[in-house]
């Protein structure tokens, strides 16, 4: 060992404390003390750990059987699941609901994207029309009662169509928003057929007899004129069947409607033809037969009656229509049935 030169840095060993002889025993083994326990402690020490190991054994099985039971619950009743989906959704959509979330999204969206469609220029500046002919521009403008500047989706096509569909000529129109800034009515006018007239009115009719117009009605002059109750809904039938005389149907002045059942001609010649109720084309036929051979109409006669299906029966002007002798004479063709 070599001696330790003065002025050395190796310092002396430091002597032990207190704190350090105790950690020191905390540390080293302890020894046995040579006491045990008794026998009856020691076993019931381990009954209760048995007993303590035992229950959480008995928990973790009744929980898996609790879980295994209701698994098979919701299998065996699967339908239930849906239900309560659509009892959750339903509650929510409740309760978004009534909390007005929904209504003040609903104002804020429509304010502002009304004004971004003002800001960006949709807004009704123009109003054109087509297809109009008997109806007058200013008579749909009035019926529309659009506002230049209205936002332009603010516009209620369907209501638009009901108001220039009321009006007389109109059989239907179609309403087209054109953006940015146009509205487009397009106009399909109902046809005149007929001037129908009844109490002493005249009316302008369409083919299917709905009343058109009963103003400026001299215009139509050049029409068929049919009178009486319900003329203007049967007259279509009547000049159907004449389509198969056309040479007798030019002459014919006016038709009348009688007791709503059948027609009576009156003819540029003063004669008047009265037809059956049925198989007026058959009678037509008849009477433009003799026509052609006896020439009929151009004769001194009031009345030539088709109402019979074997003959026809002619009355010759006199003094008075009740007067004179009759005149039948076979038919000379079978009727249509």
């Amino acid at each position: 060992m070599r001696p330790v030169k003065k002025g050395s840095k190796r310092a002396a060993p430091k002597r032990q404390t207190k704190r350090a002889t105790k950690a020191a025993a905390k540390r080293a083994p302890k020894r046995a003390t040579g006491k045990v326990a008794p026998k009856s402690a020691r076993k019931t020490t381990a009954k209760r750990k048995t007993a303590a190991r035992n229950r959480k054994v008995s928990m973790a099985r009744t929980w898996e059987r609790r879980i295994e039971g209701w698994r098979r619950f919701f299998i065996r009743h699967s339908y239930l699941k849906s239900y309560a989906v659509l009892a959750a959704i339903t509650v929510g959509i409740y309760g978004v609901w009534a909390s007005g979330i929904v209504t003040q999204t609903g104002t804020y969206i429509s304010e502002h994207t009304r004004a971004a469609a003002l800001s960006a220029g949709f807004t009704v500046q123009r109003v054109t029309l087509e297809g109009h002919s008997e109806t007058g521009a200013s008579e749909v403008f009035a019926a529309l009662d659009l506002e230049i500047g209205t936002p332009i989706f603010d516009v209620d096509l369907k209501d638009l169509q009901t108001r220039v569909e009321a009006l007389d000529w109109v059989h239907s129109a179609t309403i087209i928003r054109a953006l940015p800034s146009r509205v487009h009515v397009i106009i399909d006018e109902r046809e005149p057929f007929a001037l129908w007239q009844n109490d002493g009115i005249l009316r302008v009719v369409s083919l299917d007899g709905d009343v058109i117009t009963s103003a400026a009605v001299e215009r139509f002059s050049y029409l068929p004129h049919v009178v009486g109750i319900g003329a203007g809904t049967e007259a279509n039938d009547l000049f159907h069947a004449m389509e198969l005389v056309p040479d007798l149907a030019p002459r014919v002045r006016y038709s009348v409607r009688v007791s709503d059942r059948r027609w009576d001609l009156h003819f540029d010649s003063g004669v008047v033809v009265q037809l059956p109720e049925q198989n007026m084309g058959a009678a037509l036929s008849a009477l433009a037969d003799y026509e052609t051979e006896h020439r009929l109409l151009a004769r001194a006669i009031a009345f030539v009656d088709l109402r019979l299906e074997d003959r026809i029966v002619i009355r010759p002007r006199s003094d008075s229509p009740d007067q004179g002798p009759v005149i039948a004479i076979p038919s000379g063709m079978e009727r249509e049935t």
